[in-house]
């Protein structure tokens, strides 16, 4: 791994209440926010992030923007194909960096690069962030290696640990790093996944082996799908109606649900098909034969608490204690007890839509030609511009925090800073 501090770089019969469910509808007021205003122009532009270490030309593929207003910094991650050149190299490869930029201007304030010339090339890579701006890398590695690095906002590691498996990372409520590790299926379809909990410092808090895999953890809550799997031909494929437990941060089991056999909960549908929300509750989706889509809502206590029959193109995407479905023209806001709100967007084309989480807990949707930002409590809009041209901002990754979007073209990324209501 080398550390550069100059610019080298360019680049997912259940209980269904029917009219029970409590309905306590907001009326959404729209005006506080500027109306069609266009997106502003960049306040910057950065230098290409495209690493000149190797000689290739393909794109940079980002894999996360994350601001952190805290400590006036920007981290880009992001992986640079490189094509197979010598009999030294198996397989294509990729080239990781994590870079940090200044809020402010933009310039580049470190630079992390995951290779050492002759040593193990990147095989996969993710990466995560917390508030105060500690970034959590895991790295595979040719050669077989395995590493989760913590860095600080300087650029500086704060610790590095090996794991033996490939493993997936999530952060709790706290800011407690969890790594699950899996060696993969087993002969008779088993998984067993060991599962790590880590303090700021690095330091172990618990660990646990379990039966099963880790299909999503965060708040406090730890959901974990405790089925075999079935051999297809050479591949091993997840149950479609699994037995899902939920556990707490202090890796004690809350429940377990076995979902019926007329269900299918791998992939169906668009947005987040298992989520968790801040207070801990689970909604995950399936598709039951003969009857359709369905949300199921299991509450604090890792316990069904409902199941919502929902459309099977409504788009699903979660914010806080609350989460929306969007359907045609329609965004829907519920929380665990029930609607909110709704709200439609006429003038819209929602086949070019997408909702996104914003970093600061909000709710984003983009358009072919306009964006919202929209409070997650009332549907109410936070911000509301145009594009300059068509697709907008479905054309490159972005994120958006405290009144700011960070936008990636082409190869650099760019700040947009959004009116606000005071300051028209």
């Amino acid at each position: 791994m080398h550390i550069s501090n100059k610019r080298k770089s360019k680049t997912w019969a259940a209980l269904l209440l029917s009219g029970t469910l409590l309905f306590s509808l907001h009326t959404p007021s729209y005006a506080a926010a500027e109306q069609n205003a266009p997106l502003p122009k960049p306040s910057w532009t950065s230098s290409s992030l495209s690493l000149t270490q190797v000689n290739t030309e393909k794109d940079v593929i980002v894999n996360e923007v994350n601001a952190v207003p805290a400590k006036n910094l920007v981290y880009v991650h992001s992986s640079q194909p490189v094509t197979k050149t010598s009999s030294n190299t198996k397989l294509d490869w990729q080239l990781d960096s994590l870079q940090a930029l200044d809020a402010t201007t933009g310039q580049l304030k470190w630079n992390v690069i995951f290779h050492e010339k002759s040593g193990p090339y990147t095989t996969y890579s993710n990466s995560l962030y917390t508030s105060n701006g500690t970034a959590y890398v895991y790295m595979e590695y040719s050669d077989g290696t395995k590493k989760v690095y913590s860095f600080n906002t300087s650029g500086k590691t704060n610790w590095v640990k090996n794991v033996s498996n490939s493993s997936s990372m999530y952060l709790l409520d706290d800011d407690t790093l969890l790594i699950a590790s899996s060696p993969g299926v087993q002969s008779n379809g088993s998984v067993r996944s060991a599962i790590s909990l880590y303090d700021k410092k690095g330091k172990l808090i618990t660990e646990k082996t379990i039966n099963g895999s880790v299909l999503k953890a965060g708040s406090d809550r730890i959901v974990v799908d405790a089925s075999k799997q079935t051999k297809v031909g050479s591949f091993w494929q997840p149950a479609a109606n699994p037995k899902v437990e939920i556990y707490d941060r202090t890796l004690n089991r809350l429940s377990f649900y076995q979902f019926p056999s007329n269900a299918n909960t791998l992939g169906d549908g668009g947005g987040e098909s298992l989520a968790i929300l801040k207070d801990g509750s689970v909604i995950m989706r399936a598709n039951f034969a003969n009857t359709g889509n369905k949300l199921m809502g299991f509450g604090t206590d890792g316990k069904l608490a409902w199941g919502r029959a929902i459309a099977g193109n409504a788009y699903v995407q979660t914010a806080g204690n609350s989460y929306t479905l969007f359907t045609g023209q329609k965004l829907e806001l519920y929380t665990m007890k029930g609607q909110v709100t709704e709200r439609t967007f006429k003038e819209e084309q929602p086949i070019l839509m997408q909702v996104d989480r914003t970093q600061d807990g909000q709710y984003k949707l983009d358009f072919a030609k306009k964006g919202y930002i929209l409070d997650p409590q009332t549907l109410d809009t936070v911000h509301e511009y145009e594009f300059a041209s068509s697709p907008g901002l479905l054309d490159g990754y972005s994120t958006y925090n405290d009144h700011i979007i960070y936008q990636i073209n082409e190869d650099a990324l760019s700040k947009y800073v959004l009116k606000t209501a005071s300051a028209k």
